[in-house]
């Protein structure tokens, strides 16, 4: 099964690659350098920056949900499991696996350690957080319908014109906005009632990471549900998670808002809002591939045509945003580099000694 999962990742990773390529041949490598550059450092920097806040807000989401983690452990955290989503050749899986080695490690210099951190508070925190941001993202998908129903945009969807040839994306959007209400549904029913269903994730999860690790994660296999049913017997934290996780889809929509501006686009938060709650449906739909490549670029220049933004902006957009993941990435996975290798050294000494 794990053999097969990472057939899939590569094959799609490669068709996304391609459609990547293609997609860049088909607006115009020249107008697309020609806008990605027209940025400049100093517009990178303050989309970096802004990114950087939105990082921070997402972790005091995780935060309030599990205060008794620490802030500072979660932020290391969430840093790690988006650097490892948008920079390394995974899908979303693993960014989920490296940040819940994050949250367990216990050889951080500066970070304290709380008292009763296990990996089975680490592996349900991360499940519940996820969760929480599903629901988030699912209402704010809902605010962008909303937002395209008022704008009379709607219409729009079932005829965008680009470049040779016509496509209708309703259905498409529809039967994304119905895959995410089911996973989200299937998700907290497991939570709550399936225990056989959290072992078997917990199980699908040992067998993607190392061996040392994958033996503590089946030696605290009943201890995942007791821990999930910690974290949701507090419902108004739940609750507060889900609305600042909003606030954060929402903010990153600003984040799209700006990027437009920087590349000399015409357009409004309203129609930013409605562009990256479409987005985050076509990256729901392309979870298996590794980093969205492809996925992202193609949904950016289809939704970009509602509103008569030309394809070449909107392929440029989505390269300033993985340049923007990358600034912010690379630094995040070297230094996580470092910290296990230090840590390595001096468990290594420790034996040695012993």
């Amino acid at each position: 099964m794990r053999f097969v999962l990472k057939k899939i990742s590569i094959i799609l990773f490669f068709l996304g690659l391609t459609l990547l390529i293609g997609g860049a041949v088909w607006v115009g490598m020249d107008s697309i350098v020609q806008s990605f550059s027209s940025v400049g450092i100093k517009g990178l920097l303050i989309l970096s920056s802004w990114q950087v806040i939105v990082i921070l807000l997402l972790s005091y989401a995780w935060h309030v949900i599990c205060p008794d983690i620490g802030m500072l452990r979660l932020i290391w955290a969430r840093f790690l499991r988006e650097s490892a989503a948008t920079c390394l050749p995974f899908s979303q899986v693993g960014g989920i696996l490296l940040s819940i080695r994050a949250v367990c490690f216990k050889g951080y210099r500066y970070i304290k350690n709380p008292k009763d951190l296990s990996i089975a508070h680490a592996v349900s925190s991360n499940i519940v957080d996820i969760t929480t941001e599903t629901l988030g993202q699912i209402v704010f998908i809902i605010v962008g319908i909303c937002f395209l129903i008022i704008g009379q945009y709607h219409e729009t969807l079932q005829n965008i014109t680009v470049p040779g040839t016509k496509l209708n994306l309703k259905w498409f959007i529809i039967i994304g906005i119905f895959f995410l209400l089911i996973g989200s549904i299937s998700l907290i029913w497991s939570q709550r009632q399936g225990s056989a269903l959290i072992k078997k994730l917990v199980n699908f999860l040992s067998k993607n990471i190392a061996q040392q690790w994958e033996d503590q994660v089946n030696a605290n296999a009943d201890s995942f549900q007791n821990s999930i049913n910690q974290i949701w017997s507090n419902p108004k934290n739940v609750l507060l998670s889900c609305i600042i996780h909003l606030i954060g889809w929402l903010a990153g929509a600003v984040g799209t808002w700006l990027c437009y501006k920087f590349l000399g686009a015409s357009i409004n938060i309203q129609e930013a809002v409605i562009i990256e709650a479409f987005v985050c449906v076509a990256l729901s739909i392309g979870f298996l591939v590794p980093a969205s490549v492809g996925i992202q670029e193609g949904a950016y220049v289809l939704l970009g045509s509602i509103f008569g933004i030309d394809p070449h902006l909107s392929f440029s957009l989505s390269l300033l945003r993985r340049a923007r993941d990358i600034l912010i990435g690379v630094p995040t996975l070297l230094l996580w580099q470092i910290t296990e290798i230090h840590y390595l050294n001096k468990y290594s000494k420790n034996k040695k000694n012993c």
